[in-house]
């Protein structure tokens, strides 16, 4: 039998999963694998022809009114998914949250309305010489729904069916159930794809197009190359200020304010440099410090000094931990990418169907200039 996407995408779920994973982090995987079966439900009919998945890219940084070069910074990123529909060619971003997204004036699409990153991959494929048409967020709902206690009713029914909210039970749950006095992991997971996939699909799962014109991109490559002199000035005068405000962001203490409070030291055994800082690119062949990428600009706007011992010193902490955030989107990329690149592999496309110019007439020139001059 073929395997489908949400094979290779719940396969991906179980690769990442290391044999140590202890139980809160099991059940993270649990979620995302119900989560897929609802994403797959929602969006695997939808006709998008791939294009690319997870494709790195890399151009220089130029200044859009000078069309100078930067002779310090390249600008960089992955990009979730690029794909035609109906004729057109489009950018898909994956976001995950936790906040409410199945009303139009909920405040996280007010603040996707500024976010940068989707101007940021659409300038990367513009100087590319691949003009996207149009971009669109992708964004999950982090589950609310947490494995919960049974009755004896509810158990001998699942046992009686051999069932849980529609799915088969394997002979390793059915053993559990004779003893145990909560849902299994299947059983969760089962619970949760039903909600998912059933009950509140539009909960879970929202996508939005990006509205961006060929002049907002264009302001974003002035505030790009702003930031890069920014960032040689604060480099050149060593001043990296500090933002107190940016210290428990999301409710969790920064993992540099022990530095920042006088209670540890960059050079103390706690700290070692990492060879490369930009840790979601290991396609980069320098050692990141020169590159620009959304995510370090981010980081300079909350605050240069996170910034600095981020993306400058390239420091990290040895004994530093994975919060259960960072394994969800661990994992949930994982399974995104598997499921996306099964379309990308078994779907044919051609890629005629996207003629936007020739590479010169596309390479990204915002002015008159013939060529790009080299500048700071």
């Amino acid at each position: 039998m073929n395997e489908t996407p949400l094979d290779c995408a719940l396969r991906a779920i179980a690769n990442a999963v290391p044999d140590t994973a202890d139980n809160s982090q099991r059940i993270v995987a649990a979620k995302c694998g119900a989560l897929m079966v609802g994403y797959d439900a929602a969006f695997g009919r939808i006709d998008y022809t791939p294009l690319s998945a997870e494709q790195f890219v890399e151009t220089p940084l130029i200044n859009p009114d000078t069309n100078q070069r930067s002779r310090t910074f390249t600008v960089a990123g992955r990009l979730d998914v690029t794909c035609l529909y109906h004729g057109r060619t489009v950018l898909i971003d994956h976001k995950t949250t936790s906040s409410a997204i199945n009303e139009p004036d909920h405040p996280f699409w007010r603040q996707l309305a500024i976010e940068g990153q989707v101007s940021h991959y659409m300038l990367l494929e513009w100087l590319s010489g691949r003009k996207v048409d149009e971009a669109v967020w992708d964004v999950v709902r982090k589950p609310m729904i947490s494995p919960r206690k049974i009755s004896k009713a509810e158990r001998a029914h699942a046992v009686a069916n051999r069932t849980w909210f529609g799915q088969a039970l394997s002979g390793e749950t059915l053993d559990a159930l004779q003893t145990c006095e909560s849902e299994t992991l299947e059983m969760y997971s089962a619970r949760l794809a039903h909600d998912c996939a059933k009950e509140r699909p539009q909960w879970y799962f929202q996508r939005r197009t990006v509205p961006r014109l060929d002049s907002e991109i264009i302001e974003y490559a002035r505030e790009l190359w702003e930031h890069g002199q920014e960032i040689l000035h604060v480099r050149n005068t060593n001043r990296h200020v500090r933002n107190s405000g940016a210290c428990m962001l999301y409710g969790s203490p920064c993992k540099f304010l022990g530095i920042c409070s006088g209670y540890d030291t960059p050079d103390s055994d706690n700290w070692q440099v990492k060879a490369q800082v930009h840790n979601e690119l290991p396609e980069l062949n320098c050692d990141g410090r020169s590159v620009l990428t959304n995510s370090r600009i981010r980081c300079f706007q909350t605050c240069r000094r996170k910034h600095y011992y981020e993306y400058e010193l390239g420091i990290s902490r040895i004994d530093e931990e994975e919060r259960e955030a960072l394994f969800f989107g661990t994992i949930w990329h994982h399974a995104l990418a598997a499921w996306w690149e099964h379309y990308l592999n078994t779907r044919s496309h051609d890629n005629g169907n996207c003629d936007q110019g020739s590479p010169a007439e596309r390479a990204g020139k915002y002015g008159s200039h013939s060529e790009a001059v080299i500048a700071e």
